[in-house]
């Protein structure tokens, strides 16, 4: 550009001689820039261009920009270049740049001569300009006077009718004014033309002929805002009332909508001295919502007598208001007629000021800042050049364009957007330049202005303006995460219209409305198909993406959303493509539209994409954003959206939960991401926004529906303006002539169907019949081992749990996999398809017996027949089968005698064949006992691995017996719970064949609940030792237990499955060793009937016999297998439930049921009689039917019973198969809890819990209850992998009991001599590696218990305490010990949290933290209640006390050991071992005086003991200054002493610290009974328990004696202790003296209870 300022000055070293030179002047040296982005650039470059032009340099005058915390953030580019900053608040413009309060304070603040605003803002606000006037601060713009006279709508435009310029056709049009008085009372004038209702609107209308189309317009809006065009008389009322919410308490008036019209702007200068000049006109016609886009200088299409017309009115309105400063006058244009008629006047800078200063050489903000200091016009030369080429007439000899730069998107209704911008590159030449307000790196944030740039451009004319202008538009490069309208501008300005000059302002939103958009420089058929495999790759691959990494943050979810398909939906210039894409692999895509397919590959060079479709390869860049899908093709930039516009009116819902509420009333506006509703999902509340279109509220969806993504909510009265630039699209229905498809051969097809890629939609029958022998092999093949990972009698998530557990796991190929899995069915219709084709079964024997295996295993039934069909020998001899009812048997016979393991195990495969080929062909039978018989010779070690290594084969097959026989025995083989039995008998014995009976389905169906059947759980134990039982019913008159100890009845009952109760009981006495008998209950669910639910029958029984356990102080195990409480409708009811609907034919109003069912099921309901109709009010059922809430009281009382006889006998829970609501709570009740790897311990069900949440979140109950969590947090004390296992362990947990007697010591362990009992042989290093060393002994060497007898609890919980029980010379005891070393906390992740992930924690040993608190005072709780002894190997510096621990409880939990410790009844040894230390608040929890007589702390000669570790100590205790003391007694100065010496003071200081610790200091203050060695501690504590076992025993049996009052345990004891103080021989003490000091206590008891009854009254 040409110099837009003037000569350099003579004397340029001051600003204020400058300003000396006008009269009346003031310099501005400092000024505040009060705006934002490009308003605060121009003035920044225009004023310092004409400062270096005037001064040399610039540096005279300081600029100090407003900034606000978005402003920096966003890297906003006019702040580089401000010399100061200032900072505003953050958020919209009221409380910044339009704030009047806070420019004026940041003025005064930075104590500025001058204030600048440029445009938007506060440039129009009068009370800024009187605000800085009265600070004596210059506003570089005009009066207050004038600002009020000309920026308000109303006013200017009375004025300019009064001065005679043309005005449109108005509703203030009989209003003017003589002169310009005083505007501070200028309301009066102004509510002359004001409309203050619509009903005063209709009658301006009407007097004033206004008609329509007509402009409601609110004075004080802009840019948009507060105008409405009426096209419709009936529309008018509601367009008023838009207007009036826009813009509250504003003035409106109405005006005459003029049509075919130019909008023509004249640019206006004045100065102090009533000087006011005319500068070049504008077009500005180009608008979207009368918001400027193109603008150009002069306005060509206006005829020079008209402009000179035009440029006179301006100068006459800008003197009638004294005007000065830059301003701009606003007229409408009429081609056609040449008439133009004023708009406004704009008291302020206009954005597209530059095309002015092009065409006329001048710098406006510089003129603005000359005058505000005082300056003439005629005093600057621009202006006096201006004016002599304007008189020569060369004025008009140049012509500018300019375009603006926003953040919008021209493909979607100008939406304007945020983003940041990667990289912006502009190059300015001598013909185009611009102004951008963003650079590299900046964001446009939410309150920034959505123009970013202006670009201009100049020409010796238009045409060549307009082409600089496009070459200019086609050289700015943005990279931006917004869109922007360069595009789409550069199309525009190629126009034939526009270059022609012949459009009006309506062009542009007609077009807009049209959604024309810019043109494509591909064939449509290719940006089609890139764009579709695109973003179909980008929702396949997120999707995939996803999954993964929920696999690697520890989420198994079901795979309900992984699919290689996915629908697309494409729209450009109106039309509607709908694809179907599907993925081959990763980089190739198949598209299908309609019935026309082809294939596009996605290929990555470098950083970039390429597309290769039909043989041609294009980049491309993929972006997308929460709403929409940017796509750039070759240049080309596209947008889709990914919401369906044609329908704006319709609010759908976009989650899946309940609807809560409307958060706008019915018919209240709604603006675009306004929210109107909330939506309860996943327990979270949601907002919903609106997305399209603004408008009218209709709600549909009611408080409390549960919906779906897609659901409707409600509908948008949306107005026919913004409706009209919301056309609806046509669907395409026509030919891509650029697509060709891709033809793959028969064995691809069926690859991909297998892999689960591409279509999966191929005809099965007609590809088959394309494939050879080897390629069904390989297919065959490829399904057995795609196959494998997965079982449908597993869960899915245990399948994928197993994958996960191999070495070095790899993700992708493992969702792959598990993606292949959810096609199971069309896999299998493919293998299915092959089989039907084959003709030759011995060409793939191979494949196909590994078929038959993998589906026997899988349970694919059907398939499993096929194969079993088509192996089977023909020649086979036939099954012979037998019936009871629905149940069946078949007998397979092999009469062909067989010699070896091989030929064994051929034959077993043929009857397995029979039996599936058979079973398939036999509707409505379930074979659950089948026969083998063999004729072989073979050992029976043979025999045995045979059927072990086919025995999961035989086991789904529904095998139970198979028969060997030979010459000289016969080896009959029968299937016992989970393995097969052997029985050998005589050759000619053969058991008879017999028809099924209830027991063989029970445990059928027991077996696919993943348990034994509950009858068969006596054989378990019996299996362990002699057993006696009796089976505990209820009777039914009495509701008393009845025993059955008949051994002929308890097997009828349990062959013919005739309990009529969920819950099965058993009173037992089982041998577990030699002379040991144990009796216990046994109270287990039967999952085979109710499905093992509990009612009242169920908790009445269970209660019973829990109560029989604790009335016989013996132990209580429960079988955990069940569904919780029974659930159940009123059935009577619901067979004559009737729904009656509200008149509009669609909504439920009530329930009833006919009048004629009154005396049947009267009593079952509560009802309203109306007519012939019973309205349902209340469901009441018939008395024992139990499906509701008396079913959960009765799971009160059976958890009450449980935690009753919890405190009061020892209680076991082994869970199996699954537990469920009160069967879980009865579980952890029970306490001590074993359960089997295949179980599930939940309150909820998964399929429930995913119903509640909305969502299939949960995989499985494996993911809520399975042993990973309940192992991982203390639920579970043991887990088994099989129910002999279970029981195993549950006889193991009885042997801990002690076994008590009469006679003295009492218990038989003790009631042996005295023998040397072992030293301990594991040193301290080896117990500090791992404190289960010195437990159970390590590496061959003695430890403190008795070699194999540790059985520990609860492993994988809270790792730095080890919890279990041992023996000590054959003592039960429980053992508690702390880890010296760190251990790793694994923390699982919950599905149900999107960010959750499992994390590992690694925790310090020798710390208790708030899980391993817990399970201490846990383990205390069980060892107390089983009256165990207990050893606690303590080594622990305290409780982790930090913000966490204390917010999870530790401090309670530290609290619960106290609490456990000091109700413990027997002997408690605390020991602190070699090496270890017990400190601060790990000491205070057990220590002696917390049960005094029971606890009993033992230290070894090397431990430690006390508050804080010795350093601490020393740096509390000991300061420097007492050390300095300590060394000038030890004869070292202390002055300038070297640091070692220093150092080697403290050390001793720490050292005498730690004297403090050892345990001779503990011993005298009585803090710990004995001082031991590691190697002694064996024979301590066997001797110190024995002892204090039989203390314990004798003072239970005086404590049992008839004293008033009752002494308590402590008491009792120390009542023995005292007595025995001096005695060391307890068995003398108990068989001659103790019977004599009770007898003595009773009288004393006796004389105390006679004086209480005496004192005694009511």
């Amino acid at each position: 550009m040409s110099d837009l300022g003037e000569e350099n000055s003579s004397d340029p070293d001051r600003i204020e001689e400058f300003v000396r030179q006008f009269i009346g002047g003031k310099s501005i040296k400092r000024v505040l820039i009060a705006n934002n982005g490009l308003a605060a650039m121009k003035c920044l470059i225009s004023i310092r261009q004409w400062l270096q032009n005037q001064f040399v340099t610039s540096d005279v005058v300081s600029f100090v920009c407003i900034a606000t915390e978005d402003e920096m953030k966003s890297a906003s580019h006019y702040l580089k270049l401000a010399d100061e900053i200032v900072m505003a608040p953050a958020g919209s413009n009221s409380k910044n740049f339009a704030n009047v309060e806070v420019i004026t304070s940041l003025a005064l603040k930075s104590r500025v001569d001058a204030v600048y605003v440029g445009w938007g803002h506060a440039s129009e606000n009068p009370e800024l300009a009187r605000r800085l006037r009265k600070n004596d601060i210059i506003f570089i713009g005009p009066s207050e006077k004038s600002i009020v006279a000309s920026g308000d709508k109303i006013i200017s435009t009375i004025i300019a009718q009064s001065i005679g310029m043309p005005t449109v056709t108005w509703s203030g049009r009989d209003v003017k004014v003589e002169k310009c008085v005083d505007f501070e009372h200028f309301h009066e004038l102004r509510a002359q033309a004001t409309i203050k209702s619509a009903k005063e609107g209709l009658e301006a209308i009407e007097k004033y002929g206004i008609g329509v189309p007509m402009m409601i317009k609110a004075s004080e809006g802009g840019g948009g805002k507060g105008i409405r065009k009426c096209e419709k008389m009936e529309d008018f009322e509601r367009l008023f009332k838009e207007v009036e919410i826009e813009v509250p308490n504003s003035p409106i008036f109405l005006m005459k909508c003029m049509e075919e019209a130019r909008h023509v702007e004249i640019q206006i200068i004045g100065d102090k001295y009533g000087e006011v000049i005319a500068l070049s006109s504008r077009d500005c016609t180009i608008q979207r919502r009368c918001q400027k886009v193109i603008e150009e200088a002069p306005a060509s299409i206006v005829p020079e007598e008209i402009m000179k017309n035009m440029k006179k009115d301006a100068i006459a309105f800008a003197n009638f208001v004294d005007y000065y400063s830059a301003g701009t006058v606003e007229l409408l244009f009429v081609p056609s007629t040449n008439q133009y008629f004023f708009l406004e006047l704009n008291p302020r800078l206009q954005v597209e000021h530059p095309c002015t200063e092009s065409v006329c050489d001048v710098n406006v903000p510089a003129l603005q800042f000359q005058i505000a200091m005082g300056r003439k016009l005629t005093d600057i030369p621009c202006v006096r050049r201006f004016k002599e080429r304007e008189e020569r007439g060369e004025n008009s000899k140049m012509h500018c364009m300019a375009a603006r730069v926003t953040c919008e998107d021209p493909n979607d209704r100008f939406l304007p957007s945020t983003g940041t911008v990667r990289s912006l590159k502009f190059n300015s030449t001598s013909k185009a330049w611009a102004y951008f307000s963003l650079t590299d790196g900046s964001t446009v944030h939410e309150f920034a202005d959505s123009q970013i740039g202006h670009v201009f451009a100049r020409g010796r004319d238009r045409s060549e303006a307009i082409t600089n202008l496009k070459h200019a538009l086609h050289n700015l490069k943005i990279d931006a995460t917004f869109p922007t309208q360069s595009d789409y501008l550069i199309d525009l300005l190629s126009l034939e219209k526009f270059k022609s000059n012949q459009y009006d302002t309506q062009w542009l939103d007609q077009r807009i409305a049209k959604r024309e958009q810019q043109k494509l420089t591909l064939p449509i058929d290719h940006l089609i198909a890139i764009s579709a495999a695109a973003i179909g790759r980008s929702k396949i691959r997120s999707i995939f993406e996803r999954y993964e990494n929920n696999l690697r943050t520890g989420k198994i979810v079901l795979p309900v959303e992984l699919s290689r398909s996915t629908e697309v939906e494409l729209e450009i210039n109106n039309v509607k493509y709908f694809l179907n894409v599907f993925e081959e692999t990763p980089l190739k895509y198949h598209l299908r539209l309609g019935t026309q397919e082809t294939t596009v590959e996605m290929l990555k060079y470098g950083t970039h994409n390429l597309a290769i479709h039909q043989g041609k390869s294009t980049d491309y860049v993929l972006e997308e954003t929460e709403e929409v899908y940017l796509i750039k093709i070759g240049g080309n930039k596209l947008k889709f959206s990914k919401m369906d516009t044609n329908d704006a009116s319709c609010l759908r819902s976009p989650y899946t939960g309940k609807f809560l509420e409307y958060k706008v009333q019915p018919g209240e506006f709604v603006q675009v991401g306004q929210t109107y509703a909330q939506i309860e999902s996943m327990k979270m509340v949601f907002d919903v926004v609106t997305k399209v279109a603004p408008g009218r509220l209709i709600p549909i969806a009611k408080d409390g529906d549960l919906i779906n993504p897609g659901s409707i909510l409600g509908r948008l009265e949306i107005d026919k303006h913004i409706q009209d630039q919301l056309m609806t699209s046509e669907k395409f229905d026509g030919k891509m002539t650029g697509w060709k498809v891709e033809e793959k051969s028969d064995f691809e097809k069926a690859q991909l169907i297998l892999e689960g890629r591409g279509a999966m939609d191929y005809q099965i029958n007609q590809l088959v019949s394309g494939l050879v022998n080897s390629n069904a092999t390989q297919l065959i093949d490829r399904f057995i081992e795609l196959a494998e990972p997965f079982d449908s009698r597993d869960g899915f998530d245990e399948s994928v749990q197993r994958l996960l557990q191999e070495e070095s796991p790899v993700f992708e190929q493992i969702v792959d996999l598990i993606h292949s899995n959810t096609n199971q069915k069309t896999k299998e219709k493919l293998i299915m398809g092959i089989l039907e084709t084959i003709q030759n079964p011995q060409e793939y024997e191979e494949s196909l017996m590994a078929l038959y295996k993998t589906c026997l295993l899988k349970n694919f039934k059907s398939m499993a027949a096929m194969v079993a069909k088509i192996l089977k020998p023909e020649s086979s001899e036939p099954l012979e089968i037998k019936k009871s009812q629905n149940l069946g048997s078949m007998r397979f016979r092999n009469t062909q005698k067989e010699y070896s393991s091989f030929q064994l195990t051929n034959a077993v495969f043929v009857a397995l064949l029979e039996f599936t080929a058979c079973s398939s062909g036999i509707k409505n039978t379930n074979f659950v006992a089948n026969r083998i018989d063999i004729s072989i010779d073979i050992s029976r070690e043979q025999a045995e691995e045979v059927l072990e290594i086919n025995e999961r084969f035989l086991k789904a097959a529904g095998v139970t017996e198979i028969l060997l026989t030979s010459s000289s025995e016969t080896l009959w083989f029968s299937w016992k719970v989970d393995r097969f039995h052997l029985e050998v008998l005589s050759s000619t014995e053969s058991p008879e064949f017999l028809p099924p009976n209830p027991r063989d389905f029970k445990r059928s169906l027991a077996s696919l609940n993943r348990t034994t059947y509950i009858y068969d759980f006596p054989y378990l134990f019996a299996s362990i030792g002699n057993l006696e039982y009796q089976e505990l019913i209820v009777d039914e008159k009495t509701h008393q237990l009845q025993m059955i100890s008949n051994t002929e009845e308890l097997e009828r009952r349990a062959v013919g499955g005739l309990n009529t109760c969920s819950v099965v009981a058993w009173l037992m006495k089982l041998e577990i060793e030699q002379n040991d008998q144990r009796e216990f209950v046994l109270i287990g669910n039967d999952v085979t009937h109710q499905v093992g639910s509990f009612a009242q029958p169920e908790h009445e029984l269970f209660e019973l016999a829990s109560r029989l356990a604790r009335e016989r102080k013996i132990p209580r195990i429960n079988i955990s297998c069940n569904s919780g409480a029974r659930i159940g409708l009123a059935r009577d009811v619901l067979d004559v439930l009737k729904v009656k609907l509200k008149p509009n034919g669609h909504d439920f109003d009530y329930l009833y049921v006919d009048s004629s069912e009154k005396e049947r099921i009267g009593n079952q309901i509560v009802y309203k009689e109306q007519g012939e109709e019973l309205k349902l009010v209340a469901v009441k059922g018939k008395k024992n039917e139990y499906i509701g809430v008396e079913n959960l009281m009765g799971s009160g009382a059976i958890g009450g019973e449980t935690s009753r006889a919890y405190r009061e006998i020892p209680t076991y829970c082994y869970v199996t198969g699954r537990s469920v609501g009160i069967g879980a709570y009865t579980a952890r009740l029970a306490r001590r809890i074993i359960q089997h790897k295949d179980s599930h311990l939940i309150l909820t069900g998964a399929t429930a819990l995913n119903t509640l949440l909305g969502k299939k979140v949960y995989a499985s109950n494996n993911r809520l209850g399975g042993v990973e969590i309940m192992s991982n947090n203390g639920i579970a004390h043991a887990t088994v992998s099989s129910d002999v296992e279970g029981v195993e362990k549950l006889v193991q947990w009885l042997k801990y009991l002690p076994v008590k007697q009469k006679e003295y010591p009492f218990f038989k362990c003790l009631d042996k001599e005295d023998v040397k009992v072992e030293d301990v042989k594991v040193n301290k290093d080896e117990m500090q590696l791992d404190v289960r060393n010195i437990i159970e002994g390590f590496d061959g060497k003695q430890g403190i218990f008795d070699f194999g007898s540790f059985d520990e609890i609860c492993t994988s919980w809270a790792a730095s305490i080890v919890t279990g029980r041992a023996k000590l010379n054959g003592l039960p005891v429980g053992v508690i010990g702390s880890q010296w070393k760190s251990y790793e906390k694994q923390q699982l992740a919950d599905e149900s949290v999107e960010k959750s992930e499992e994390v590992t924690v690694t925790r310090a040993g020798q710390v208790w933290y708030p899980e391993s608190a817990f399970k201490t005072s846990q383990a205390i709780s069980d060892f107390n209640r089983e009256s165990l002894p207990l050893v606690m190997i303590a080594s622990l510096r305290g409780f982790s006390g930090g913000r966490k621990d204390m917010s999870d409880q530790v401090l309670t939990f530290g609290a619960h050991i106290i609490d456990e410790l000091s109700q413990y009844q027997q002997p408690v040894i605390v020991y602190i071992p070699a090496g270890g230390e017990l400190r601060g608040g790990a000491w205070a929890v057990v220590d002696s005086n917390i049960n005094r007589g029971i606890v009993h702390v033992i230290a070894d000669e090397t431990c430690r003991g006390g508050i804080l570790e010795p350093n601490a100590v020393v740096g509390i205790k000991i300061r420097e200054a007492q050390i300095g003391k300590i060394m000038e007694r030890s004869g070292v100065v202390s002055v300038d002493v070297e640091d070692s010496v220093k150092s080697a003071f403290k050390k001793a200081c720490v050292d005498f610290a730690d004297m403090h610790d050892r345990w001779p200091r503990m011993e005298y203050v009585g803090a710990i009974r004995q001082v031991t060695s590691l190697q002694n501690t064996r024979a301590v504590f066997w001797k110190i328990l024995k002892k204090e076992l039989i203390l314990v025993e004798i003072a239970d049996r005086y404590s049992n004696a008839p004293i008033y009052p009752k002494p308590t345990h402590s008491e009792a004891l120390e009542w023995v202790k005292k007595r025995t103080e001096e005695e060391e021989d307890l068995r003398k003490y108990y068989t001659d003296v103790f019977c004599e000091d009770v007898s003595r206590e009773i009288q004393k008891s006796k004389n105390r209870f006679e004086e209480a009854c005496a004192t005694w009254q009511l």
